[in-house]
């Protein structure tokens, strides 16, 4: 099992040509649509592919069954989606769930990872945790966290100092590619280290 540390979340609608080209090896792709069922199965297969290529990961959104059927390394939960047993029970791969507070994390057992949201200041998604609160959160986390809401590359050594286990972003990847972020990453382990 692997555990994202750069998680790279589709836009809901639009096109997907940013990610393919930016896709390399310490991604994760978060498959996360608003269409048709036969519309996410053949941009899943399109970009099951280009994760292949690029040495990436892929992880579908709520879809246990999608995930399946695409041989994805990993599913994604929403926080109200289905229970982290139930699809342990149909799938073998990574299992995260999406989390907003310390009620959400602390009833969490059994994921392999939660992503935590908003971080920073994200259109829409209500006051951020900031840095503090966020560590707070993480230090009694049962499981990794990463860091989601307004990450970019000027914050990302933030969420990581605050004990993110990693990265998640739509925007900010598809504005600056995943390069600083991954830049980030490495320069947190080597300081860890």
């Amino acid at each position: 099992m692997s555990l994202p540390r750069l998680l790279w979340i589709t836009p809901e609608a639009g096109p997907l040509d940013a990610m393919f080209a930016g896709l390399t090896s310490g991604v994760t792709v978060l498959l996360r649509r608003r269409t048709t069922g036969r519309e996410l199965l053949a941009e899943g297969r399109a970009m099951r592919a280009a994760c292949t290529r690029s040495g990436a990961s892929l992880f579908v959104s709520a879809r246990v069954d999608l995930a399946r059927v695409l041989d994805a390394q990993g599913v994604h939960l929403p926080e109200r989606g289905m229970d982290v047993a139930d699809a342990r029970a149909i799938f073998s791969g990574t299992i995260g769930v999406s989390r907003h507070d310390r009620a959400g994390l602390s009833r969490e057992r059994g994921a392999d990872y939660a992503v935590l949201s908003p971080f920073a200041e994200t259109p829409g998604k209500g006051a951020p945790l900031g840095a503090e609160a966020f560590a707070a959160l993480v230090r009694d986390a049962p499981c990794p966290v990463l860091a989601l809401g307004g990450i970019t590359p000027a914050n990302a050594s933030d969420a990581l100092r605050s004990g993110a286990h990693g990265l998640a972003a739509i925007r900010g990847f598809l504005e600056h590619g995943p390069g600083p972020f991954l830049d980030a990453l490495d320069s947190a382990g080597s300081s860890r280290g």
